[in-house]
């Protein structure tokens, strides 16, 4: 697209021409030019996503290519443009216990955030699955359009959380902190929470708006149909046999029940009813 150039900083309008070329080996040859050191390549593939129905001869090679991807990597980052593409490389981390980073981007706000260790991932807090965010949706609301300096700041922050991480011990299974201020390093000394460089938020939200940020810290929650440990159990057991399952349900049913969404759900519906029982009877 002609508006990469502008947003994203690996991209020049020659990459737009004729077409344009696939972002992945775009960014992989203008990492080269950046830092000759570096060992980049782009990976031109599509990721099996909830609801999506993906043809089965081609889902068993895209889950192969993309869990060799994850598994050969010390970091993942998660950059994807719709909810449910993040799915399945949030439960292939998991299931491999890697480091991921997640950055997320609204028109004028941005969410930073990391996976592991205890904290929610990028879907504990949702009550509902994954599904196709596409069907049924005209090409303007397919697209988001964002400010412009949005992925500068975004990206900069997730590597900058990504190296505090790697130099605390314990790496992405490090503590978040339990309250935001400042550091200090006399008082984060022996603070399990701080890496030598500092604090390492859980999610960092930011906005463009306001020109503000916040550090708030989530815990797993355990129906996550992301990264709890009936998903994870199901993916290790039979990773095609449920990602044909997944991309066959178009409501997200199918990950609702498996993680214990439904029943959650239930739970919470029944347990609500009661409640305006016991308030009709207080009023009789």
């Amino acid at each position: 697209s002609y508006s990469n150039p502008v947003r994203q900083s690996l991209f020049t309008l020659k990459d737009c021409e004729d077409g344009g070329r696939p972002k992945a080996v775009a960014a992989a040859e203008s990492l080269q030019t950046i830092a000759a050191d570096v060992k980049s390549q782009g990976v031109v593939l599509s990721i099996p996503m909830p609801g999506h129905g993906e043809d089965p001869s081609t889902l068993k090679e895209s889950v192969e290519k993309l869990e060799q991807l994850v598994k050969g990597a010390d970091v993942v980052y998660l950059l994807t443009d719709t909810r449910e593409s993040r799915w399945l490389p949030t439960v292939m981390a998991a299931a491999h216990d890697k480091m991921l980073i997640n950055a997320a981007l609204g028109l004028d706000s941005w969410l930073v955030m990391r996976h592991g260790g205890g904290l929610g991932c990028y879907f504990c807090n949702d009550v509902v699955a994954p599904e196709n965010s596409m069907r049924n949706r005209t090409l303007d609301q397919q697209c988001t359009v964002t400010r412009p300096g949005l992925a500068l700041v975004a990206s900069a922050m997730a590597v900058e959380l990504m190296v505090s991480l790697l130099h605390h011990p314990l790496q992405h299974h490090a503590p978040a902190p339990k309250t935001q201020s400042s550091f200090s390093p006399t008082v984060a000394e022996g603070d399990i929470s701080t890496s030598p460089l500092g604090v390492m938020p859980h999610q960092i939200r930011g906005s463009l708006v306001s020109y503000t940020m916040m550090t708030p810290s989530v815990p797993a929650f355990k129906c996550c149909t992301g990264c709890s440990p009936s998903i994870v159990e199901a993916y290790k057991k039979g990773k095609f046999d449920l990602m044909n399952q997944v991309s066959l349900s178009s409501d997200g049913s199918f990950l609702e029940d498996i993680s214990g969404l439904t029943a959650f759900r239930a739970e919470a519906t029944a347990k609500l009813d009661s409640m305006d029982e016991d308030e009709w009877d207080m009023d009789d």
